[in-house]
């Protein structure tokens, strides 16, 4: 074989080489190329809760931690704590989801979480820096939700995390007030503990031992009135 035909062969294995490296890199596929969403939307994938499809939309988008499919959507955080999906919730913040709104006594993702009465969700946005005294359109706190739900573990999180038990409702209630409806004995020494004044009288003209009275709460009665 002559050198012409060497040298054509050469160039042309050549080029086949540089094609393959070109085409599969040693390191692999780059994760943002290979990456598909199997839900169109963070929405559904928060839906469905399905945690490795929410992964990808936050690779492919990291703006997709605070925004919805459309405007009306709530943020994705609020959706997956009121989907109580925590370990969709927890990948959110984690990827820069905001953990207090911006809208005037409006509900929190904080709020949200005691809804659902899910401590660990209310721990996470928490020790994320969601703000525990902020106050909804009522004027109530997160504590006083689980005041009023009697919860108990959520209601230790929160006052450990500064939560603040003598702020006032719109009807200048405490979040003792709240606990006297239907709480039990451990939580209203809790929040006694933490030195809630049980004789503030609300807006309405009670204390909250009046209104332990009103419901018949008799473990709030007897811790209220010392007995």
């Amino acid at each position: 074989m002559n050198t012409g035909k060497l040298l054509v062969i050469s160039i042309f294995l050549n080029a086949i080489v540089t094609t393959v490296r070109a085409e599969a890199p040693a390191s692999g596929v780059p994760d943002k190329v290979a990456a598909t969403p199997i839900y169109p939307t963070i929405d559904e994938s928060i839906a469905k809760g399905d945690l490795k499809d929410v992964q990808t939309h936050l690779m492919l988008n990291p703006e997709n931690a605070n925004k919805g499919a459309t405007e009306k959507s709530r943020p994705p955080l609020e959706q997956a704590i009121l989907r109580n999906k925590t370990d969709i919730a927890i990948l959110l913040m984690s990827s820069g989801a905001k953990t207090n709104s911006n809208l005037p006594a409006a509900r929190t993702p904080l709020h949200l979480a005691v809804e659902r009465n899910n401590p660990q969700i209310v721990a996470a946005l928490l020790k994320a820096g969601a703000t525990p005294n902020v106050r909804d359109k009522d004027g109530w706190t997160p504590l006083h939700h689980a005041a009023a739900k009697n919860q108990l573990e959520t209601a230790k999180i929160l006052l450990a995390s500064g939560a603040d038990p003598m702020i006032l409702s719109e009807l200048g209630g405490t979040a003792l007030h709240e606990a006297a409806v239907s709480g039990g004995r451990e939580i209203i020494h809790i929040l006694l503990d933490h030195k809630v004044d049980s004789k503030i009288i609300s807006k309405e003209n009670v204390t909250a031992l009046d209104i332990a009275k009103k419901y018949n709460n008799q473990p709030a009665i007897e811790v209220l009135s010392g007995k």
